[in-house]
């Protein structure tokens, strides 16, 4: 626990987990679901659009996005794209196929090696193998 400024409204709080004060992550999920809200009523809309209707920045549009909070309406075209491949996704920081091969190279780099199968020389005081 640090207490520090908020970088939102600048007091001084005690920061858990949320990088910002409680009334403010209040304020922020208020936002929030205004956010949401036009977006279910008008599904059509393009990014820009929402965030003119709604008071709220295309970066923090995007964010929302990239958070999984929202998915990409069908009015808002290809408004993310893939980290890794560039394909156009709906929602996060990667598509689907590039999170199935990040999670296997994840997996291959911490699986346990089996030993091959070796054969052990020995070597005697002479320097003989046997």
């Amino acid at each position: 626990m640090d207490i520090v400024n908020c970088p939102r409204c600048g007091k001084l709080f005690t920061r858990m987990s949320s990088p910002i004060c409680e009334p403010c992550e209040k304020e922020e999920e208020k936002i929030f679901q205004e956010v949401k809200k036009y977006i279910e009523e008008h599904p059509n809309s393009p990014l820009e659009e929402v965030a003119t209707e709604t008071g709220v920045s295309v970066k923090k549009l995007l964010k929302y996005l990239r958070e999984g909070r929202l998915e990409v309406s069908q009015g808002m075209g290809s408004a993310l794209q893939c980290d890794n491949c560039g394909k156009p996704i709906p929602r996060g920081r990667y598509c689907d196929a590039c999170v199935i091969n990040i999670n296997q190279q994840v997996a291959d780099a911490f699986a346990v090696k089996k030993p091959s199968a070796v054969m052990h020389t020995r070597i005697d005081k002479h320097g003989n193998k046997r």
